[in-house]
């Protein structure tokens, strides 16, 4: 059951992502909300599920969303995955505060490690404009918080239980 509402948060963002970037050309600058199901796997599930879901919703997000290297919002997300699986199985992450810092994490780490994997794949890179850096881990942080927050109010137990767990 868990993998379906991971496969079902990754159909979800990347037909949102889809969708906004179809009405704001580009907002592809400034959301990333691929990046969401990777973090609250990486927070509530396992290192292994996080992942999983990171190289799907990566691999979705190069195959529909972006034309160029395939595969390497694949590779970034599986590593981001298995980074915050890592320490969120060790931390508390499942807080407002913790969400927050994590999702604005997450989206420094993706930046960078786009840079330097397309300057080791010898691709001509410009290199990320800091503004556009900042408020993308401040809106992608701000989205952990609140997606977090209405998943909790929608299923009416903490985002962070599972149903095998209270049992």
């Amino acid at each position: 059951m868990s993998s379906l509402r991971g496969l079902l948060a990754i159909l979800i963002c990347l037909g949102l992502q889809a969708g906004l970037g179809y009405l704001w050309p580009v907002s592809g600058n400034y959301v990333d909300l691929m990046l969401l199901p990777v973090c609250w796997y990486g927070i509530t599930h396992s290192q292994r599920g996080a992942m999983l879901v990171g190289c799907g919703g990566g691999l979705l997000q190069d195959a529909w969303l972006h034309a160029g290297t395939l595969g390497i919002n694949g590779f970034k997300k599986t590593l981001i995955g298995w980074a915050l699986g890592g320490i969120g199985s060790r931390f508390d992450l499942n807080q407002p505060l913790g969400r927050f810092v994590s999702g604005a994490a997450v989206s420094l780490a993706d930046s960078l490690l786009d840079v330097g994997l397309r300057q080791l794949l010898d691709q001509r890179v410009l290199g990320p404009v800091v503004l556009t850096v900042v408020v993308r881990a401040l809106v992608t942080g701000l989205l952990m918080t609140v997606s977090f927050r209405w998943m909790e109010r929608l299923v009416g137990r903490p985002a962070g239980v599972h149903l095998e767990s209270r049992a």
